[in-house]
């Protein structure tokens, strides 16, 4: 069963990129809830990718599709897993993705998802209350703000599972560079490009090249913000007429590669009680490599953690959810 909460967001009211702070958040209810029932239920937090809002996961329109939820209905129902809430909250932005973090430019949407969704969630439903029983989840934007999440906010989530999680970001952002200039040049300016493409009567019909830049510009808003540079508000880490990289803005995007928050968060980290990675090993932008230097980082730490790779690309892993928290569990109840 799929309940609708609003939510009031104080945490990205009023920014300078003028999100909305009004947002439903699905909630996935197991078989047969029971907020009397003596155990509490664990709490799963699903973050979606760039652009994709958490009721995302929940939609499977084609014929051979099995959405989330009747795939986590069916495991219950079979006991291959325990009964769970699942959040699958909005953390869209104007250009896209927020990335789930703190933002001057955008609002703290790791607040957001750590605090108030958390709560939302605690308040309206029978959970433990605890992040012992709580995990977070997502897929590329959604995987990063997983991984973000626990390595900030322990305090609120004590399991982690990225799916092909945004990391090692020599090779997935300083490869779009090419791209972006392109697609700024044919437009004439950043300004018309990105008003050209929020104009558009069905954005998702333009050319993939136009969605990927505009992908890789947002990010300037979460990584490098400025607020007062409209209409990004924030910095490129290149410079748009010559490709040349701006060393004091590239490094700003590094401070945010998770491979490279690993050492300043280790201790955080380290009080995390499972981080799961998965990719594709044909994943076209390069995650598993990210994973797999995350994965040594967290070996030589000491972290629990565990890394699976799969015959397989960047898209059509959303089936995958279901034996990811079947192993999440199994680790939050042994």
């Amino acid at each position: 069963m799929i309940e609708m909460l609003k939510i009031s967001s104080k945490a990205i009211k009023d920014f300078p990129m003028g999100d909305a702070h009004e947002r439903i958040c699905p909630v996935y209810l197991p078989p047969n809830y029971d907020k009397k029932r003596k155990e509490p239920y664990p709490v799963v937090v699903f973050l979606a990718g760039w652009s994709s809002k958490g009721s995302s996961y929940l939609s499977d329109e084609s014929a051979f599709g099995i959405p989330l939820q009747t795939r986590f209905d069916r495991a219950i129902g079979e006991g291959r897993m325990p009964a769970f809430i699942g959040a699958f909250p909005d953390g869209t932005s104007k250009l896209g993705c927020s990335q789930y973090i703190n933002s001057p430019s955008l609002g703290n949407y790791g607040d957001y998802i750590c605090d108030e969704i958390t709560s939302l969630i605690d308040k309206e439903f029978h959970t433990y209350s605890s992040a012992n029983f709580r995990a977070v989840t997502g897929h590329s934007s959604g995987g990063f703000g997983a991984l973000v999440s626990g390595f900030l906010r322990p305090d609120r989530f004590q399991f982690v599972c990225s799916s092909a999680g945004d990391s090692f970001y020599e090779a997935l952002y300083l490869p779009s560079v090419n791209l972006m200039m392109s697609e700024l040049e044919k437009s004439g300016s950043l300004v018309k490009f990105v008003e050209d493409f929020l104009n558009h009567p069905n954005p998702k019909s333009l050319p993939r090249s136009k969605g990927e830049a505009l992908m890789s510009l947002s990010m300037a808003a979460c990584y490098a913000p400025n607020p007062s540079k409209a209409p990004l508000f924030g910095d490129l880490f290149f410079e748009p007429t010559t490709g040349k990289i701006i060393p004091e803005i590239w490094k700003k995007y590094l401070e945010w590669d998770p491979i490279h928050m690993v050492e300043k968060n280790i201790q955080n980290i380290k009080k995390l009680k499972f981080i799961l990675l998965e990719a594709g090993l044909q994943d076209e932008y390069g995650l598993q490599w990210g994973h797999r230097q995350l994965a040594e980082k967290f070996k030589k730490h000491g972290v629990s953690f565990e890394i699976n790779e799969y015959p397989g690309t960047h898209s059509g892993q959303n089936w995958r959810f279901e034996p990811r928290l079947i192993n999440i569990f199994s680790k939050m109840f042994s």
